[in-house]
């Protein structure tokens, strides 16, 4: 026995956990000087530079455009800052990117913008605001765009009859976020099931971190949701489902982000699950300032050893459905070797 072992052995058991959290505070401190540098590096900041950067701000605004399309009530004028920004990002993909207009990205934003340019134009809306903020190639490019049909995506209730049938290639295809329900309640059955079926979703270590709460109380849902913000333009869900992920599961620093990994994932099993009951479901960040942090928590009666997840909002699929376009990369942009 070496003379650390021994003095192990003398000290009380309080005074070794005590020296171990210490420790374990030491390194996590370190963790996240390195992981915080290195996000701070390299993250898409409003003046980016580089081409994923720039691509990846450009795809966050031209959503904002296409979620305007799923609205009920199209809202014209909406997305000006939106426009103004893509603009901007479209000038900085240009010095980055020499073949920036058979870019796909860029060609996804034209035909976002061509639809915007469409809608307001044939409703007899000056458009010159927009027009103003892009040269004369990204105008024309706009221009033609707008004369070829947008390629919207109506989804159909009866669609979703046999998805507790078709194959998990067929139900991958078939899942979309719906923003929008029909007039008509969820129920805490209905919720359990798909939870249920969730569970066998793997964990490190089978630890199983995740938890899941169910708000149906329409007051509960639009309190929670004007907290989180990112639900402005649709009407509230009959159903909002909480994911969050338990600390108390992990052991020391090497895991202190592994909650966010077991939780993503089980909240991807149930959001093909939700699919697989016919049920309607659209994820929600919960990536929370400490106000917004503290106010959930409050609300919901979350404890301070549980990390947000995701919000999954749930209802049942109206008669038709309208969605956003969002583009999927090619096979060759994600699997780099």
């Amino acid at each position: 026995m070496n003379w650390k072992d021994r003095l192990k052995k003398m000290m009380p058991a309080g005074s070794l956990e005590k020296i171990q959290r210490r420790k374990t505070m030491r390194a996590l401190k370190k963790r996240s000087i390195t992981e915080n540098g290195r996000f701070a590096e390299h993250y898409a900041a409003h003046d980016c530079s580089t081409k994923g950067q720039i691509e990846s701000v450009m795809i966050f605004y031209v959503h904002q455009i296409e979620k305007g399309f799923s609205f009920d009530v199209y809202q014209y004028g909406r997305g000006k800052t939106a426009l103004r920004h893509i603009s901007d990002l479209i000038g900085r993909l240009a010095q980055v990117d020499s073949d920036w207009r058979n870019n796909s990205i860029y060609e996804d934003a034209v035909l976002a913008l061509g639809e915007y340019r469409r809608r307001h134009t044939s409703k007899g809306y000056d458009i010159t605001f927009m027009t103003d903020l892009f040269s004369a190639t990204v105008n024309e490019d706009i221009a033609t765009a707008a004369q070829r049909l947008y390629p919207n995506i109506e989804l159909t209730r009866e669609s979703k009859q046999d998805n507790n049938q078709v194959s998990f290639s067929k139900l991958v295809e078939r899942r979309h976020a719906i923003r929008s329900y029909a007039d008509m309640p969820v129920s805490r059955q209905e919720l359990e099931d798909a939870i249920a079926m969730s569970l066998r979703t793997p964990s490190v270590c089978n630890r199983q971190p995740t938890r899941v709460r169910i708000f149906t109380d329409r007051s509960i849902i639009s309190k929670a949701l004007k907290i989180q913000g990112g639900f402005g333009g649709y009407n509230m869900p009959p159903a909002l489902m909480l994911v969050t992920a338990d600390l108390q599961a992990f052991m020391g620093v090497s895991e202190h982000n592994e909650g966010y990994v077991d939780g993503g994932l089980f909240s991807m099993s149930l959001l093909y699950s939700l699919e697989a009951c016919g049920l309607a479901a659209c994820p929600l960040n919960t990536m929370f300032g400490d106000k917004a942090d503290e106010e959930t928590r409050k609300l919901l009666g979350v404890p301070d050893n549980e990390v947000f997840i995701m919000y999954i909002a749930v209802g049942h699929f109206r008669e038709t459905s309208r969605i956003c376009r969002s583009q999927r990369f090619e096979l060759d942009r994600v699997l780099l070797n």
